[in-house]
């Protein structure tokens, strides 16, 4: 198998596999908060990818981020890939998985207007008809959600409020991961890294902070004397599934298919998986599609898709 061929297999895996993975993280957050589901979705997958890149590579593969330049590209891809994974978690609670990832998936978008603003690619015309795409679809989906609800009964204004408020997140993660890319393109560019230790430190670090916010948060509870509700054991399951195949499955075949192939082919073909959530969200959390949706999720798609060929 060539490369080529090998890079764009593995960009379509990452889609399934994300696909897969925010279904199960919005069966995960039910009843926990967004931070504390960031730092559990991490106890199992992250111990195992770094394992694994000391089996695969020796221990020096995990000490080499932390010398020179790289060590600054790997904060700025640790912090912009935590704030993606917060504000997409916080958008899960506020709205259907087949909507919220649609909009987050138009990261794409943001990735190409990064590079264009530094300089680093030209303004073509598939990149502004791809934009259009995104920018129509997300359109759609949003005007939809925030209108009817799913028996095409106009929505309260709590309801509108919380669609609202789920939409800019989704957003805000996708503006989070575009930036993220960049930087984790940048760093992935180094001698002597390699895409399984880059995930397993890189998202170790965001644990970290994670861990650090659920201390904070902990002891403010504890100051205030206000109980808070622990994670049941179902949705630990859940977060911890969903952590090793996104990080697993996901993050390594994305990242693996940017070195075969480049950022510009296996980005945009990984943001398909709007349409294995759309399929997954209406089998298992039995979330209704309206074809206003549905031509979102396509538009989207195509979009994204366009952006970079």
């Amino acid at each position: 198998m060539t490369a080529f061929a090998l890079g764009i297999g593995l960009s379509f895996l990452a889609a399934f596999g994300w696909g897969i993975g925010f279904i199960t993280y919005k069966l995960g957050v039910k009843s926990t908060d967004p931070l504390t589901a960031t730092f559990l979705r991490g106890l199992v997958a992250i111990p195992l990818i770094i394992t694994i890149s000391v089996l695969l590579y020796g221990i020096e593969s995990l000490t080499v981020f932390f010398k020179g330049e790289a060590s600054l590209w790997l904060i700025l891809s640790a912090i912009t890939i935590t704030l993606g994974d917060f504000f997409s978690l916080f958008s899960m609670k506020k709205l259907d998985a087949s909507i919220s990832q649609p909009i987050s998936a138009t990261y794409p978008l943001f990735t190409n207007i990064i590079l264009l603003i530094g300089g680093i690619e030209k303004v073509t015309t598939q990149i502004i008809i791809g934009t259009l795409l995104n920018v129509i679809g997300a359109g759609i989906i949003s005007f939809q959600t925030n209108r009817k609800d799913e028996n095409g009964l106009e929505k309260s204004q709590e309801e509108k409020r919380n669609n609202l408020q789920g939409m800019i997140f989704a957003i805000l993660a996708a503006l989070a991961w575009g930036f993220t890319i960049v930087f984790t393109k940048i760093l992935l560019s180094f001698d002597g890294i390699n895409v399984i230790p880059m995930l397993g430190i890189r998202n170790g670090i965001m644990i970290l902070i994670a861990g650090i916010g659920i201390s904070i948060s902990y002891l403010r509870n504890k100051l205030n004397k206000i109980d808070k509700k622990l994670t049941s054991k179902k949705d630990l399951s859940f977060l911890i599934l969903g952590g090793i195949v996104t990080w697993g499955a996901g993050g390594i075949s994305f990242f693996t298919a940017v070195t075969l192939i480049g950022a510009a082919r296996s980005t945009p073909i990984s943001s398909i998986s709007p349409f294995f959530v759309l399929l997954l969200g209406s089998v298992f959390l039995k979330e209704k599609i309206s074809k206003l949706q549905l031509l979102g999720v396509v538009s989207i798609v195509c979009g994204s898709i366009l952006l970079s060929i």
